[in-house]
């Protein structure tokens, strides 16, 4: 048999809510050419100027203020999960954060017997600034090993049911509306990402005319989790698009934007899930739990609900830890 190891990867987080890690983390993460796509130069006196280091003192305070042990709650959420998928698997398997610790060159250290290398992205829907450049630096520093890529899930059956379960369990009996929030892109990341140069964006309906963009385009992908989540909850539901960065146009409706009219028209209990997510974090923590819940309450609104990440739900590990063998060959792995 094949030796197999699998690499559970996410985002990333700073190794502290310290000022320094967070400067360094957000440094390190605008620098990616998948995540800011401008000439090196430019990208890099924004990554390390002008941005990451104004930026890390109002990061760093949000950070501490949802850090709940010493590695904060991504990074132990996703190595609680990995651990699972190991129980479930049988197969060695660690993390690897595409940005800070533990990195995927750590995770190649740990898994340095393996032969063949599952590359398990925590990332239900496509995006370059996500899955690209976890693929693209995966295959940079392990050219000496098979790789197999697990694809997107975002409208995988399991994974669905997995979602609208677990957000019906959460949701309060007093809850009016829904709002269904996904991490936001630049337009252009949009543009690039279609294959055909002629299909997403040319018009209101592109999402909803079947074409092969479709693989690559992320908002595609988040409307058809989202309006199965929403058909299924059997609540009013909005969907935006939060965490933006800079003025390039970026996806909209922005949440803040879609919180806070709900909030002006007399919407009185809402709640917030968040599904381009598997793992709570800041964006969900800290931006929506704290942030969007105070602005929500000043405008007259009574109750802001966050609902968890699917995290370390037993029915979705179960699927995930299945779903993530099938790049496999059966003379690879032999359960």
């Amino acid at each position: 048999m094949q030796s197999v190891g699998i690499i559970v990867a996410n985002l990333g987080s700073p190794a502290s809510p310290a000022r320094k890690d967070v400067a360094k983390f957000l440094g390190d993460f605008l620098s990616d050419p998948y995540v800011v796509d401008l000439p090196t130069p430019i990208r890099q006196f924004l990554a390390r100027g002008i941005i990451a280091i104004p930026r890390s003192k109002p990061s760093s305070e949000a950070y501490a203020s949802i850090w709940d042990s010493p590695e904060g709650p991504l990074r132990r959420i996703t190595s609680e999960v990995a651990e699972t998928i190991q129980e479930n698997t049988g197969i060695q398997t660690v993390v690897g954060m595409r940005y800070g610790q533990p990195s995927i060159d750590h995770a190649l250290d740990e898994l340095s017997d393996c032969q063949t290398i599952v590359l398990a992205m925590l990332y239900p829907q496509h995006a370059d600034s996500t899955r690209t450049t976890t693929i693209r630096y995966l295959q940079k520093v392990c050219s000496d090993k098979s790789i197999r890529i697990v694809p997107v899930y975002y409208q995988e059956k399991e994974y669905l049911k997995a979602l609208v379960r677990c957000t019906k369990e959460s949701i309060d009996d007093d809850i009016e509306q829904v709002v269904i929030s996904f991490h936001s892109l630049p337009i252009r990341h949009i543009l690039k990402a279609d294959p055909t140069k002629s299909h997403c964006l040319k018009s209101a309906e592109c999402c909803d005319v079947e074409s092969i963009a479709h693989e690559t385009c992320y908002k595609h992908q988040c409307q058809m989790t989202a309006t199965h989540l929403g058909n299924a909850l059997g609540l009013p539901y909005s969907i935006g698009y939060q965490s933006r960065l800079g003025r390039l146009p970026w996806l909209e409706p922005s949440t803040v934007d879609v919180i806070s009219h709900m909030a002006k028209k007399g919407v009185k209990r809402i709640a917030v899930t968040c599904p381009a997510f598997v793992v709570d974090n800041l964006e969900t923590l800290e931006e929506i739990g704290i942030r969007a819940r105070d602005m929500f309450l000043s405008l007259g609104g009574e109750k802001l609900q966050l609902l968890p990440c699917l995290n370390t739900d037993t029915k979705w590990i179960e699927f995930f830890s299945r779903f993530i063998l099938q790049p496999l060959k059966p003379n690879e792995y032999d359960k």
